[in-house]
């Protein structure tokens, strides 16, 4: 049954529509952070690496200055990409149109997901020009016809997609804390010798001049009164001295230099058509990620993906079974040492900086097998391993989790939007409804 809300113009929709199109500003490496079509994403805002100053924000901004909870629009590369803007003060590059509903009429989150829904986006596809790259001209936006409930219906629809958003986002903050801090200890333990320093500090062992720094550094971090040491056995693992070596000057005593293939196999991905990549529930992984499914797998999964051809070094973690094509690696570690530890170790070896070719970019794999690493004890690697493996469980929950909300709410926009499903006042009450209660 289709639904019965009326349709309105857009423009007659809006309070503010902030254009930047035609002006490009002068970038710099720090300030007020500038929100670009190629980060808007999936209904959020990437990370931000470009920025304008200060000093020119006022002077840029001239057509509007965007409000928090503002809806932002891809206009062109690409087209109709969606995001809803935080409290911080941003600026706006090209192709990004900031959008504000009228105040009692439209409510904001319940744009952000009407422009997502499929009605608008059939409308934006069908008004925008183009054919290498499609855009669409603000004159043909103004055009767009938005069907659109009572306010409060508005609200109670935004109020459970954006529960479920949240939920997910959430999930996706506490994964990258769990990540950086595997990152930070990995760094601590095997790059910068951080217990080996501690335990030399003790001792009253000689510290070798080129690691005169790190040990004060070391020094100023132990002397805080919220610094944690490491339990005793755990620290006991380590040496209490460095030693010389050829290949890679100074190192904890023991531990063994090695090179990249005597402590993992790069192998070498299978050629895939991309006909065969549209059915199916296994993820097919290229150079940039997953781009498409099949019906079989390589790997079993878990497993770590290397970008060969195209990303070189674009490094991805899949717990489960997966079919890498021909532009990448998969990792198959040797008998001493765990899928996460060699994950941890590729993250520090530089491998995007190490194309060899000039056309299309490339990543050798020789060139990779003879980069060396300073290794530890067997107790140490298998203490390593324990924690990194109890981490990406953690996040392979939080991420299956991920994926059931957003099937969930995938399912429900559509309905939502349209009219076609009504819900009842009492599905926004987290006491009387389970699935606000799950995602509140």
């Amino acid at each position: 049954m289709g639904s019965k809300w009326p349709r309105y113009l857009f423009e007659d929709c809006m309070d503010a529509i902030i254009d930047y199109r035609g002006k490009t500003p002068k970038k710099t490496d720090s300030g007020i952070p500038l929100i670009t079509a190629k980060i808007i994403k999936n209904g959020t805002i990437q990370q931000v690496n470009e920025f304008i100053a200060e000093a020119d924000y006022d002077s840029w901004m001239r057509r509007g200055i965007p409000e928090p909870g503002d809806v932002v629009l891809t206009t062109e590369a690409p087209l109709g990409e969606v995001a809803q803007l935080d409290d911080r003060k941003i600026a706006l590059a090209q192709r990004v149109i900031t959008l504000r509903g009228k105040k009692g009429f439209l409510d904001n989150t319940f744009l952000k997901y009407l422009l997502i829904s499929n009605d608008v986006q059939h409308q934006l596809d069908g008004r925008g020009t183009g054919t290498t790259v499609k855009g669409i001209k603000q004159s043909e936006l103004r055009k767009l016809e938005l069907q659109i409930p009572k306010y409060e219906t508005q609200k109670n629809i935004a109020h459970i997609l954006s529960a479920l958003d949240n939920k997910i986002q959430l999930n996706r903050q506490t994964n990258q804390t769990l990540e950086q801090m595997a990152q930070a200890l990995f760094k601590s333990w095997f790059v910068d010798f951080d217990p080996v320093i501690d335990n030399a500090l003790a001792a009253g062992n000689p510290i070798p001049d080129e690691l005169q720094a790190r040990a004060q550094r070391r020094q100023q971090q132990l002397a805080k009164p919220d610094h944690q040491p490491l339990p005793d056995d755990v620290r006991q693992l380590f040496p209490s001295e460095f030693e010389e070596t050829e290949a890679l000057g100074w190192v904890p005593k023991g531990w063994e230099v090695k090179r990249v293939d005597g402590i993992m196999e790069l192998a070498y991905g299978k050629a895939l058509k991309k006909t065969d990549r549209i059915d199916g529930n296994v993820p097919v992984y290229g150079s940039g990620g997953i781009n498409g499914y099949h019906n079989s797998s390589i790997v079993d999964g878990p497993g770590i993906v290397i970008g060969r051809k195209g990303t070189v070094g674009s490094l991805y973690w899949e717990s489960s079974p997966f079919y890498p094509i021909d532009t990448v690696f998969f990792v198959k570690p040797r008998d001493d040492y765990s899928l996460s530890f060699c994950f941890m170790m590729l993250q520090i070896l530089g491998l995007q900086d190490m194309n060899t070719d000039a056309a299309v970019p490339g990543l050798n794999r020789n060139n990779v097998y003879r980069l060396l690493f300073p290794v530890a004890n067997a107790k140490l690697l298998q203490l390593f391993s324990s924690f990194m493996d109890s981490t990406i469980h953690k996040m392979t929950l939080k991420n299956n989790e991920n994926n059931t909300l957003t099937k969930l709410r995938d399912t429900l926009l559509p309905k939502l939007i349209s009219g076609e499903l009504r819900l009842p006042e009492s599905m926004l009450d987290s006491e009387t409804n389970p699935l606000m209660d799950e995602v509140s």
